[in-house]
């Protein structure tokens, strides 16, 4: 009875087991030999990070674009005492200062960097890059344990997070500080959640709840989280029940106050008006923004600070993209709803990794409109950690076949390691167009030439003045003038070179006069035009422009002097006295 029960046991065929996409790898740490890869990887993964983005160090603050308001003239970093963090942390009209956001973390956090070594850029990009280098390393650390303890995902995510050329807005720009700082806790909050999962200890929850509220203090981008963690049950089968939805509340509750309290800030000035756009544009727009970031995702060219609305066409309507990326839209997802409903691991992985990209990049597809332009190189920082995950996910899956399929999957990890390499040699060298506001400015009017950017083309006319480059300054402010003859910026800019560096003021008056049409309450032009006048020796003219400023500005003690000398020069010493002393009473205060 035994011999023929071990007969059939012998005999019996063996049953052949599926492949899972969440069957746990052999590169799960059993051994001394996958501890080293383990933590090797994430070393590696650090010092690629900081290899490839360790240009940044010499570069300067873009003055032109924030960084003078969050850091050079932002008062909130000067005191780090109690009183000092407890301001930062308040709610009110002390954020006009920092552009309509309310993210006191990140503000302590660049208020350090000003203790620490008080305006040195390379400071402030350091702090930038070593953040960026453990975020790549949070990235690895969530996906390798979201997977079942995986090696290809994770170390594909991480190397994309790494060095890809997207994310270099988000780093190389001291501004973007908030970026890098929400990330952190948004990842690390993610990977406390895994950690929850495994026994369900409060604690562990209350840490990941801890995490969520730093993510949001230091960027409302933050605000997706629970959503994420709705993700992540779906994806790890968790059984739904009411406990899965009230631990979630507490998460939804946060990010709805500070949705509003973010909605509201920004709604005093970059917040566009709805009827700025029709509701069908604004569709439009949202949609050709989804594949956008997917395309750059996969070819990262023509990058640029700044992307502007679409020109419309002479018929009146919005490029052939635009109108159709809604339909497309539809029709992905009605394939990711069919996705969803059927079985096995594949699916999930897609419709996880899709939907972790959508959900992170839902709130800046521009359906709301915000500011001047329609997409943003840093609004991918932590969405491709979605896509990255489907490639490294397949890439394992292909891996780990014992047939020929196997193949496939070495052949997609050499080409996304090729990838890499591109990027990270891409990276490297654009982040030189980060070294200063002429260099930014230079490279996306390279771009977009057709007009479009005047107001960049002043920021980078004024950056070549403060460097006495008044020839390419000049060129600049032609090249606004001849689109847009009624820039009383342009064309007083203009009157002043024409004074100051060529010496000829009756091209200077020329210009002055023609800003002072367009806008006759103009304090600068009306002082420029004061100044113009008194060297040309119409003493009279220039007293009656000066004044004329004075009227609008009181408060400006070098006017104060012209004027006095104004005086002066028209044979009045008793105003020009009068004139002198506020001015020296003025100054003295």
């Amino acid at each position: 009875m035994a011999s023929d029960l071990k007969k059939k046991q012998v005999n019996k065929k063996p049953v052949k087991k599926a492949v899972s996409l969440s069957e746990k790898s052999p590169t799960a740490l059993s051994g001394n030999i996958n501890l080293y890869l383990f933590y090797g990887s994430m070393v590696l993964l650090f010092i690629i990070s900081l290899i490839t983005f360790s240009p940044m160090v010499s570069n300067d603050f873009i003055t032109t674009w924030d960084d003078s308001i969050y850091v050079i003239q932002n008062q909130l970093l000067h005191d780090l005492s109690w009183q000092g963090i407890v301001n930062i942390f308040a709610y009110g009209d002390d954020f006009q200062k920092t552009v309509n956001n309310y993210h006191p973390l990140t503000i302590v956090s660049l208020a350090v960097n000003y203790k620490v070594s008080g305006l040195s850029p390379a400071s402030f990009h350091a702090t930038n890059m070593v953040l960026h280098g453990f975020n790549a390393i949070l990235a690895f650390l969530f996906v390798y344990f979201l997977s079942n303890r995986k090696m290809w995902p994770a170390v594909i995510t991480g190397l994309f997070f790494a060095v890809h050329p997207m994310h270099i807005e988000s780093v190389a720009w001291v501004s973007e500080r908030k970026d890098v700082l929400y990330t952190f806790f948004f990842l690390a909050g993610l990977i406390a959640y895994l950690k929850y999962l495994e026994d369900n200890k409060v604690w562990k929850l209350a840490l990941v709840f801890m995490l969520f509220v730093f993510s949001c203090l230091s960027k409302a981008m933050a605000v997706p989280f629970p959503l994420i963690l709705l993700l992540v049950d779906y994806f790890l089968r968790r059984k739904f029940s009411w406990k899965l939805i009230i631990e979630k509340i507490p998460f939804f509750i946060i990010a709805m106050v500070i949705g509003i309290m973010s909605v509201h800030l920004q709604s005093i000035s970059a917040i566009n008006k709805f009827e700025t756009f029709t509701l069908f544009q604004r569709i439009m727009h949202a949609s050709f923004g989804f594949f956008s970031y997917i395309i750059k995702f996969f070819n990262p060219s023509d990058l640029s600070a700044f992307y502007p609305y679409p020109a419309i066409t002479t018929t009146g309507l919005l490029p052939l993209p635009f109108r159709i990326a809604p339909y497309f839209f539809l029709l992905v997802a009605g394939v990711l709803a069919w996705t969803a409903t059927r079985k096995g691991e594949t699916p999930r992985v897609i419709v996880f990794g899709i939907l972790f990209y959508f959900f992170t990049i839902a709130l800046v597809l521009q359906f709301l409109s915000v500011g001047k332009a329609i997409m943003a190189d840093r609004y991918t920082y932590i969405p491709y950690i979605g896509l990255s995950f489907i490639l490294g996910m397949v890439i394992d899956y292909y891996i780990h076949r014992k047939s020929s399929l196997k193949y496939i999957g070495y052949g997609l990890a050499a080409v996304s390691l090729f990838m890499c390499i591109v990027f990270s040699v891409m990276t490297y060298s654009h982040i030189k167009v980060w070294k200063n506001d002429i260099t930014l400015w230079s490279n996306a009017l390279a771009q977009y030439p057709d007009g479009r950017l005047n107001f960049i083309y002043e920021k980078r006319a004024g950056q070549y003045l403060l460097k006495d480059q008044y020839e390419a300054a000049m060129a600049d402010y032609m090249i606004i003038t001849a689109s847009d003859p009624r820039n009383e910026n342009a064309l007083e800019s203009i009157g002043r070179i024409y004074g100051k560096y060529y010496n000829d003021m009756g091209k200077a008056v020329e210009n002055l006069e023609k800003a002072y049409a367009v806008n006759p309450k103009n304090p600068s032009v009306l002082k420029s035009l004061g100044v113009a006048m008194g060297i040309k020796g119409d003493f009279q003219k220039s007293l009656e422009y000066l004044l004329q400023a004075y009227q609008v500005d009181k408060a400006d003690t070098t006017l104060l002097r012209n004027i006095s000398a104004s005086y002066f020069n028209v044979g009045n010493s008793v105003k020009g006295n009068e004139f002198d002393q506020l001015a020296r009473s003025m100054k003295s205060k």
